[in-house]
């Protein structure tokens, strides 16, 4: 099991909408067993029809047992058939699903675990587009950039100050190498292997500082670290590189979110 951070992009959205038009993104690359409906089947509109059918009381207040029941029945779906409609241990309505070989995470939130990841430009401050979310205290790894003002887990592309994250992290990183080399501890919390060159370790921090492990494309397509590097053990420069570019040239309307998953 691991975690991982991943930034996801998606077309012009309005905020209200960003926990759903992320669930529809990310759900190719769900490696769950079962995939869920709502947790109330009363008023989900495949239940609707069932009662409109007659399967179903118009009146009564449903429980996910009857809709199986009814479900199954209509379609004549016997125990052991995988196309069934399955209840949990809490009486929830699932399905069974096959492994799937695009599966990424079994789980997700919309921020990263050491704090709000992206800082956004002054004049955006209050823009209800920006989405930030109260991080709990004490989840994660120490959040280097507590200083830094104007912080947002996500919003669209033109209210993000990207080059803003890549200078902090260049700092941090003069500051380790400094610190490093009057003595102290080589630095190892850095997705890279720290050397004595520290210009270097400046420039590769700076690169590092906006991309996660992942990015999930407008198109909907998933690349990660490890599609860029020939060796397991190199640091994905390229992936980096990559993603900064990729950032960069998105239309300022373009949501841009960062998550934290896990599997």
């Amino acid at each position: 099991m691991s975690k991982f951070e991943v930034i996801v992009v998606l077309p012009p959205t309005p905020p209200e909408r960003y926990p759903e038009a992320l669930a529809e993104a990310m759900e190719p690359y769900s490696a769950l067993e079962g995939k869920y409906d709502a947790e109330d089947p009363n008023g989900v509109p495949w239940v609707e029809e069932l009662r409109a059918t007659g399967a179903l009381p118009r009146e009564a207040v449903l429980t996910w047992a009857q809709v199986a029941d009814a479900y199954n029945s209509a379609h004549g779906y016997e125990r052991l058939d995988d196309r069934k409609l399955y209840l949990d241990g809490n009486g929830r309505g699932f399905w069974q699903r096959e492994w799937n070989p695009n599966g990424q995470w079994d789980a997700y939130l919309l921020y990263r675990t050491e704090g709000a990841h992206f800082p956004y430009r002054p004049e955006a401050a209050g823009d209800p587009r920006l989405w930030d979310t109260d991080h709990p205290e004490g989840y994660g790894r120490p959040d280097r950039l507590a200083a830094l003002p104007h912080r947002c887990d996500g919003g669209p592309r033109g209210l993000l100050d990207l080059d803003a994250l890549r200078e902090a992290a260049a700092r941090f990183a003069a500051e380790d190498h400094d610190a490093w080399t009057a003595g102290g501890w080589q630095p190892s919390h850095w997705p890279f292997r720290f050397t004595t060159d520290r210009a270097d370790n400046i420039a590769r921090a700076r690169a590092s500082a906006v991309p996660g492990f992942a990015l999930l494309r407008l198109d909907g397509s998933w690349t990660d670290a490890n599609d860029w590097r020939p060796n397991p053990m190199d640091a994905p420069d390229r992936f980096w590189s990559y993603t900064n570019d990729y950032l960069d040239a998105l239309d300022p309307d373009a949501v841009v979110l960062s998550v934290s998953c896990h599997c």
